[in-house]
């Protein structure tokens, strides 16, 4: 028999979609009686190619990194104050100097997560079927992933 979800976990880009896949987030930790993680990831700017397949970024600031963890921090609880989700939730910002995909999978295996939660727009991308980000998720989490189709 299945285990149910305990655990489950919504990256967050601020997005139209945001909303949409914390309610369902919402919805599912309701049904599973499950802890919800949203995480939010900041990245450096990337500068563009450089030769050999590589690229530069600029790293952040240490103030701009704060400033900007703290202006995530409070959309993130903005939004889920907004679906309902204030007892069952854990808000995250992070940073990293790699790929999104990167963190997520790291922050789905720190904390055991068994189910994470990505929007898909049912655009094909040219990366791949979801986009590069959720793909690379699909691909490197060790637990189920959950594709929230959204309708334009």
């Amino acid at each position: 028999m299945m285990q149910p979800y305990q655990q489950l976990l919504v990256p967050i880009d601020f997005t139209r979609a945001s909303h949409s896949i914390v309610a369902r987030a919402e919805e599912l930790a309701n049904f599973y009686n499950a802890h919800v993680h949203l995480l939010h990831i900041l990245t450096d700017a990337t500068l563009g190619s450089v030769t050999f397949g590589g690229t530069d970024k600029l790293g952040m600031p240490p103030a701009l990194k704060q400033n900007q963890i703290q202006l995530a921090t409070e959309k993130l609880q903005r939004l889920a104050a907004d679906v309902g989700l204030n007892d069952q939730v854990s808000l995250q910002v992070t940073h990293t100097t790699g790929k999104p995909s990167e963190a997520i999978i790291q922050f789905a295996k720190e904390n055991h997560i068994d189910l994470v939660i990505v929007a898909n727009s049912g655009k094909q991308s040219v990366l791949g079927f979801m986009g590069s980000t959720a793909e690379a998720t699909l691909k490197g989490v060790l637990c189920d992933v959950m594709a929230i189709r959204l309708v334009d």
